[in-house]
């Protein structure tokens, strides 16, 4: 198996509010660092808050959704806005097991600027 497959696992079982397929992806002993920018960030331990957060972050943007991205050249997921603006970046590793045992989600709108940024030959 390799290092992508566990992300495209996340992706599915996140497109499709599967939460069997999406604890069977993270380790029991999941962390997610959430880099809001302010005080609403912070450390989320274990599979079912992680779990939870992921699926949170989604009800609260309806017209997002997860696509497969590089982050810092790994695999990983960016939230997007129909209209293309990221609102989310997420950063994954992966055990030897494939299985995500840490990850790094970044909200903060300055940290974003560079996903959002106009591309050549686009309007």
């Amino acid at each position: 198996m390799s290092r992508h497959d566990p992300v495209a696992r996340l992706l599915l079982a996140l497109d499709q509010w599967d939460d069997l397929a999406l604890a069977s992806v993270l380790s029991p002993d999941a962390r997610m660092l959430v880099d809001a920018g302010d005080e609403t960030g912070g450390e989320l331990r274990g599979r079912a808050r992680v779990s939870s957060e992921l699926r949170a972050r989604l009800a609260r943007h309806p017209d997002a959704s997860f696509v497969s991205v590089h982050v810092n050249g790994e695999p990983g997921l960016a939230l997007r806005r129909r209209d293309g603006e990221v609102i989310g970046v997420l950063g994954l590793a992966v055990d030897s097991g494939d299985v995500i045992e840490r990850l790094w989600l970044t909200t903060s709108s300055a940290k974003l600027s560079h996903w959002n940024r106009p591309r050549p030959g686009t309007d």
